[in-house]
């Protein structure tokens, strides 16, 4: 194993080893698999953990709460899943990716471990959580936001002792692993709540609110929940700026960030209130607070109603669940009238909810699959499944071949002058920042 690529080769090659979906529903392996690797490691948690679970927006709230805490003159790690650009960007120190060189050096120290111990039942996953906790370890660092896998109570990074479980808003997916309801679904992602420690919670449904304030009393752990404890007052939402006060008790914050879209301002909101608790009593200058909210002020992250070009606005984004998909079109039919949508989910997903909030939508639509599914034999390449849905919509084609889709729409947008949005996974999302690597703006 002497490169990156080596060492990425030899990971994936335990996909599809392991049935993941009745592993998460019945027993603990995938917490047991990463704290048998860790022990031998000789790893030890010396860093405050912060944990974010949710089905929404908690890759956005890890990555904004590991910047405000680096703004603060923390070294601050982050864990987040799955990459866009690279594989080392799930791995990262103050917004720097893991190195090509510390990746592979943790990766033969896995491999060893795995062949010495004939440790062979084991996913991609536990294998990217060992490599990023075991990193964080030896580099040191004060603080690690930790974003979930699946769920929470099962998931392999429910290893860690955290300070503060943050819940971002939760809906339905992944069904087929944490269960057909939003209660059995909340069940799964309060379980990474911890003892005698802190909730910060999104707004959630009220089934959804009674179990987390049943689990936060069980385990003796404050909660605070976003519009009741503390809430955000959008001032200006457009296509170019999102403004809006954070408002707690009488205390108000303005935020001004690149950070697209009225979701974001719930996100930040939760990344806030962390960023307080962790840090209000130990520094009382607040110059802490406005350091942190400038920290975002050009802040980006990719595959977040991401500008890739402008004039015509071609914009991408990784909502893949029928709640997300509303949210991101509700701010962005305030910006425009029509669209040209390239809808490229994996046929896993809530297809039909998707799809059925697509039709009513004032677009042109082009349905295709990400290039992703055919790297991996676990997951449907259907584009076929989910143009049933559409084929009896005037203005609705089908391409199968994401490549060949995403220069139909380009060539379309240019030529009508009519803005594009990509949308349905954030897989067709690292797909097409991949085949247009340069065009991000």
């Amino acid at each position: 194993m002497n490169n990156i690529n080596e060492a990425l080769n030899y990971i994936y090659s335990f996909m599809g080893k392991k049935n993941s979906n009745s592993l998460h529903k019945n027993n603990f392996n995938h917490i047991n698999n990463v704290r048998e690797i860790l022990n031998i490691l000789k790893y030890k948690q010396t860093f405050k953990i912060i944990h974010i679970t949710g089905t929404k927006g908690k890759g956005s709230t890890t990555l904004v709460l590991s910047n405000m805490l680096k703004s603060a003159g923390y070294k601050t790690a982050s864990f987040v899943s799955p990459h866009i650009i690279n594989v080392r960007e799930r791995i990262a120190i103050n917004g720097e990716w893991i190195s090509e060189k510390d990746f592979v050096d943790i990766t033969k120290k896995i491999k060893n471990i795995l062949d010495e111990n004939e440790i062979y039942n084991i996913t991609v996953f536990e294998i990217f959580t060992v490599i990023g906790l075991y990193y964080f370890y030896i580099q040191n660092v004060d603080y690690a936001c930790i974003e979930v896998g699946i769920g929470g109570k099962l998931d392999c990074t429910n290893i860690v002792d955290s300070s503060i479980s943050v819940i971002t808003s939760i809906s339905y997916d992944h069904t087929e692993i944490l269960g057909n309801t939003i209660e059995e679904i909340t069940e799964q992602k309060a379980g990474i709540i911890k003892e005698n420690s802190i909730v910060v919670s999104a707004w959630q449904e009220k089934e959804s609110v009674n179990i987390i304030e049943k689990i936060a009393k069980e385990k003796n752990s404050k909660l605070y929940i976003f519009k009741k404890d503390f809430n955000a007052d959008i001032i200006l939402n457009t296509n170019k700026i999102l403004e809006f006060n954070y408002i707690e008790n009488d205390k108000s914050y303005k935020f001004e960030t690149t950070l697209l879209g009225e979701h974001q301002s719930e996100n930040i909101s939760l990344a806030f209130k962390s960023f307080k608790l962790l840090t209000n009593n130990i520094n009382k200058d607040e110059k802490i607070f406005y350091n942190a909210i400038d920290s975002i002020k050009n802040f980006n992250i990719n595959a977040r109603l991401t500008f890739v070009q402008r004039n015509p606005d071609i914009i991408v984004d990784g909502a893949h669940n029928s709640k997300s998909l509303l949210r991101i079109l509700k701010t962005i039919y305030k910006w425009y009238d029509y669209l040209i949508i390239l809808f490229a989910p994996l046929s896993e997903k809530d297809i039909k909810g998707m799809s059925d909030i697509l039709k009513n939508s004032n677009a042109f639509i082009i349905v295709s699959s990400p290039n992703t599914n055919n790297k991996n034999n676990n997951k449907e390449n259907d584009s076929y499944k989910t143009y049933q849905y559409f084929k009896d919509r005037e203005n609705a084609i089908h391409i199968e071949n994401f490549n060949e889709a995403v220069k139909y729409m380009q060539k379309l947008s240019k030529e009508k002058n009519i803005p594009a949005l990509v949308i349905g996974s954030l897989y067709s999302a690292s797909d097409y920042f991949n085949l247009n690597v340069n065009q991000i703006v």
